[in-house]
């Protein structure tokens, strides 16, 4: 067959006929993904808990509703939708199945889970985070374990709403009055608090961007109905000579309340920027 084909080109050529022999083209390397946002819930939430959020984001800020990571009890993830190359700010919203848990370390490895699920399927080389609440224990823990780890994604930008970094009022026992020191330290401090400070060293966040946003309901609580303050702000301490930049903003009115951040527009409006226009 082959001396057949090598007789046929050479009568071909003897004839004056050109050839043109085309190449099986090369197949395209897939390019790498814009960066995706993920947005986590809190204690009892579910597929409605950030939808305020994420649908300013579409309407507002041209984000594109992507996908939908929902992680079972056993921390399988299931991954649901079309992530698009061409997407400019895909947005992931994560969904817990046991949501009722405060082992922020189960959290965090389940935050883990879907982060690796989605560096299978799609390439990308960072992320950002909008974390409401308890999801917050989920980011802190999860930086605390993996943010020196650079097989993974790392963390670009992160706004934290009404985190719980140093405990949660009713859930600890022997809880004092809490305020923020001079310094960044809290007053107060829980003991998963604590063991975060002690390894502090392992945070490695000198190219991370985070937006600390926090309700204060100016009744003489210095909380969101449900956060203290101190709480909230005592992400600074932690984070301090080890992130990129660190900023706090606090909200007050009837949309300052804990639940209700979340649907605050001048919250949504204030991630939209810190995520996609602010460059500080």
């Amino acid at each position: 067959m082959k001396r057949l084909i090598m007789i046929i080109v050479t009568i071909l050529v003897l004839l004056g006929i050109s050839i043109n022999i085309i190449a099986p083209a090369a197949e395209a390397t897939p390019k790498p993904r814009t960066t995706p946002t993920l947005y986590l819930h809190g204690y009892g939430g579910g597929p409605k808990s950030m939808a305020f959020l994420m649908n300013q984001a579409v309407e507002h800020a041209r984000a594109q509703s992507a996908l939908v990571a929902t992680v079972s009890p056993t921390g399988q993830v299931q991954l649901r939708g079309d992530w698009r190359a061409h997407n400019r700010h895909p947005l992931i919203q994560v969904i817990f199945t046991d949501n009722h848990t405060r082992d922020a370390k189960q959290l965090s490895r389940w935050l883990r889970n879907v982060l690796v699920a989605l560096q299978a399927r799609y390439q990308f080389k960072q992320f950002n985070v909008v974390a409401h609440s308890l999801g917050n224990s989920a980011v802190l823990q999860y930086l605390l374990q993996n943010s020196d780890n650079s097989k993974l994604p790392q963390l670009a930008r992160y706004v934290a709403i009404a985190g719980n970094f140093d405990g949660i009022p009713g859930q600890h026992r022997h809880q004092h009055p809490n305020r923020i020191l001079p310094s960044g330290r809290p007053t107060w401090e829980t003991p998963a608090y604590q063991a975060a400070l002690t390894h502090q060293g392992q945070l490695r966040l000198q190219h991370t961007r985070i937006l600390n946003l926090y309700g204060n309901l100016a009744d003489g609580s210095d909380s969101d109905g449900k956060i203290l303050n101190a709480s909230s702000r005592s992400l600074g301490y932690l984070v301090r000579d080890r992130v990129g930049s660190y900023h706090e903003h606090v909200f007050y009115g009837i949309y300052a309340q804990h639940s209700r951040l979340r649907r605050n527009p001048q919250v949504a409006e204030i991630t939209d920027t810190f995520l996609w226009q602010s460059q500080n």
